[in-house]
C-alpha cells in the first residue's frame, strides 16, 4: 500500500500532500471492496452432491473406456476433466469413490484408482467445480491452478557435445 501511495504521489503533478494521497488511496481501496464485494461467492459454483458425484463417475468411466482427459462428449451439463498427471500409456482398470471430504471449493472426493501398464494402486482426490460446465480436477491440478502455476514436463537432456 505504501508503494502504491508513493507511486501515486509521484504520478500527481498538482503537489498534493501525503495526507491527501493517503485519503485518496484509502478511498480507492474502499471503493474496490464495495464494487468487488467482500463476501464469499464460491457457493455459486458448487454443484449439488448428486451432480458432482455423477460427473466424477462419468469422468472416471470415460478414462476407463480409454479416453483422454478433456471434454466428455455428449455430457449434459458439459463435463471437462483436467488431469495432467495422468500417464497416457497407463489405463484405468478399476476405481472406488471412498467418499466426499470437506473442502474450500466445489466438492472434494477421495478416490482409489487401480491402474494398469504399469500396475499401480493410487489414492488421490478429485474436485468437482462449476454448474455448467462442470470441471473435474485432480487435486494436484487444482492446486496448480489456484497458484497460477502449471505442470512442468521433463525436458530432454542436452548432449555434452557442443
Amino acid at each position: 500500500m505504501i508503494l502504491q501511495i508513493v507511486a501515486f504521489r509521484r504520478s500527481t503533478a498538482s503537489g498534493r500532500n501525503l495526507v491527501t494521497n493517503v485519503c485518496v488511496g484509502a478511498g480507492i481501496l474502499f471503493a474496490s471492496v464495495l464494487v468487488c464485494g467482500c463476501h464469499d461467492r464460491t457457493g455459486d459454483f458448487k454443484p449439488s452432491a448428486a451432480v458432482a458425484q455423477n460427473a466424477l463417475v462419468r469422468a472416471l468411466e470415460d478414462w476407463k473406456a480409454g479416453n483422454p482427459a478433456g471434454e466428455i462428449a455428449g455430457s449434459k451439463p458439459l463435463i471437462y476433466v483436467t488431469d495432467v498427471n495422468r500417464n497416457p500409456k497407463q489405463s484405468l482398470d478399476q476405481f472406488k469413490i471412498l467418499g466426499e471430504k470437506s473442502g474450500k471449493s466445489g466438492r472434494t472426493y477421495a478416490v482409489e484408482l487401480s491402474l494398469k501398464h504399469p500396475d499401480q494402486q493410487l489414492k488421490t482426490e478429485y474436485l468437482v467445480v462449476g454448474i455448467d460446465p462442470l470441471w473435474v480436477y485432480r487435486r494436484e491440478d487444482f492446486e496448480l491452478l489456484m497458484h497460477w502455476d502449471h505442470h512442468m514436463p521433463d525436458l530432454p537432456r542436452e548432449s555434452s557435445q557442443p
